[in-house]
């Protein structure tokens, strides 16, 4: 996420995360980075999201609905009794920051069990803006890390569970596809990104396996 702040001066990178501890870390090395500040730019919150929507302030229903019409972000009595509580860094006459022009997902959904992934990615296009993107990289089918599972793991098609409980799901090409079409998503691109890489210590090759996709919220939505 930093890369993207420092190319980029006017960006502004929203991350959730449902471990305190992660966005505590993150939070650290965002400060303690010499060279471009960007502090100011990088805003963490706890959240769920394979259980839990995303919070009003990103993009309220109000701007939702009005967003096609290029109607200013504005409080208004319409929609401020909507947000209970808003964060430090949105100006007084904000009541949320208009949505979202690209979502990543790099190994996100992999990480959350196949049948709430449907509901899951539904609510991240919720909160982007008409004509965003959705960025993502996951887990594909052969990867040596699906290798490596026991049968005994194994909990559903694709789909194994490590031994701290929690998932890893392997995507083919169609199995992303499917997914993101049924939120309405187009494709723009999607392809295997399969790489060999070298342990320099051992010399040991590991064969990874990839998925990299990029999807468009159409315009009229």
């Amino acid at each position: 996420m930093y890369y993207f702040c420092s190319s980029s001066p006017s960006m502004t990178v929203y991350a959730c995360d449902c471990s305190k501890e992660t966005l505590e870390k993150a939070n650290e090395i965002v400060c303690n980075t010499k060279g471009v500040h960007v502090k100011d730019r990088f805003c963490l919150f706890l959240l769920d999201v394979s259980k839990e929507t995303f919070p009003d302030w990103l993009f309220c229903k109000s701007c939702r609905n009005s967003c096609a019409n290029d109607v200013d972000l504005v409080l208004g009595s319409s929609n401020s009794s909507m947000i209970e509580k808003l964060p430090v860094f949105l100006r007084d006459d904000q009541c949320c920051v208009g949505g979202i022009d690209f979502i990543t997902m790099i190994f996100t959904l992999s990480a959350i069990p196949f049948d709430i992934m449907p509901a899951t990615l539904e609510r991240c296009v919720s909160v982007l803006k008409p004509g965003g993107l959705v960025l993502f990289r996951d887990y594909g089918l052969y990867d040596m890390t699906m290798l490596r599972f026991l049968p005994h793991q194994r909990v559903g098609f694709r789909e194994y569970m490590r031994s701290d409980g929690t998932f890893s799901y392997f995507f083919t090409l169609d199995a992303v596809r499917e997914l993101f079409r049924a939120s309405v998503l187009v494709e723009l691109n999607l392809e295997y990104c399969c790489v060999i890489s070298v342990n320099r210590k051992n010399g040991k090759k590991m064969q990874r396996v990839w998925v990299h996709g990029k999807f468009q919220k159409p315009k009229s939505c």
